[in-house]
C-alpha cells in the first residue's frame, strides 16, 4: 500500500464520495468516542457563571479531539496549508464551545422560567423541553460554525448546498441531548453528533 498521500510535497485530493463519507464518518466516530472521555479537569469558566470552557460531561478535549479530526482531513484532503488547516480547528473548537454554552444558557432560561405554571410536573416539563431545544440550538451552532471553518479552506463548502446540510445534520443530532443526558450516557449524543457531521461535511466536499 502507498502512503504518498500523506508527504507534505503532495498535492491532496479528494476520494470517491462514498469512501470520503465513510472515513469522515469513522474519524468522528473516533473524535467522539474521545471527547466521551470524563475531563479530569475542574470545572473551567472565564468568570463565575460565565461562559464554560471545561466541565467533567462535556470537556474541553471534545472540541480539541473533534477539531483536529476536522482539520486534519482539510489537510489529507483540500489544502497542504498548515495555517488554514489549523484556523479549520480553531473555528471548530470555538464552535464547540459556543453550542456547549448555548445549550446550557438555553437549558438554564427554560428550567428557570414559568412555562407550564406550577402545576405538578411542571418542572420535569421545562427540563425535558430545555434539553431538547438547548440540544437543538447548541447543534445548529455548533454545525454552523464547523461548516464555516472547513470553508476557510475548502470552497465546495461554502457553496448553500453542502453548508446547509451539515447544519441541518447539527441541528437535528442535538436533540440527542435529551436521551443522552436522561441516561447520563453522553456519548449517545457525542458519537452520532461528531460522526455524522463530518460525514456530511465529507459529501459537501465531494458532491458536484
Amino acid at each position: 500500500m502507498k502512503w504518498d498521500f500523506l508527504k507534505a510535497d503532495t498535492a491532496p485530493r479528494l476520494p470517491p464520495s462514498a469512501r470520503a463519507v465513510v472515513i469522515m464518518a469513522a474519524i468522528g466516530a473516533i473524535t467522539g468516542l474521545i471527547s466521551s472521555i470524563p475531563s479530569p479537569l475542574p470545572e473551567i469558566r472565564l468568570d463565575e457563571d460565565g461562559f464554560l470552557l471545561n466541565a467533567e460531561g462535556v470537556p474541553l478535549h471534545a472540541g480539541i479531539a473533534f477539531g483536529a479530526g476536522i482539520g486534519f482531513s482539510m489537510w489529507l484532503w483540500v489544502t497542504r496549508d498548515l495555517g488554514r488547516c489549523f484556523l479549520t480547528m480553531a473555528v471548530v473548537l470555538i464552535g464547540w464551545l459556543a453550542a456547549v454554552n448555548t445549550a446550557n444558557d438555553m437549558y438554564q432560561a427554560l428550567v428557570g422560567s414559568e412555562l407550564f405554571g406550577t402545576v405538578p410536573g411542571a418542572k420535569a416539563n421545562r427540563e425535558v423541553l430545555g434539553l431538547l431545544l438547548g440540544g437543538i440550538g447548541g447543534g445548529a451552532v455548533g454545525a454552523g460554525l464547523t461548516a464555516f471553518g472547513t470553508g476557510i479552506p475548502a470552497e465546495p463548502i461554502r457553496r448553500t448546498k453542502s453548508w446547509i446540510l451539515v447544519v441541518v445534520v447539527g441541528t437535528a443530532l442535538g436533540a440527542l441531548l435529551y436521551p443522552a443526558a436522561d441516561l447520563n450516557a453522553l456519548p449517545l449524543l457525542f458519537i452520532p453528533w461528531q460522526a455524522l457531521v463530518a460525514a456530511a461535511v465529507a459529501f459537501g466536499l465531494t458532491r458536484a
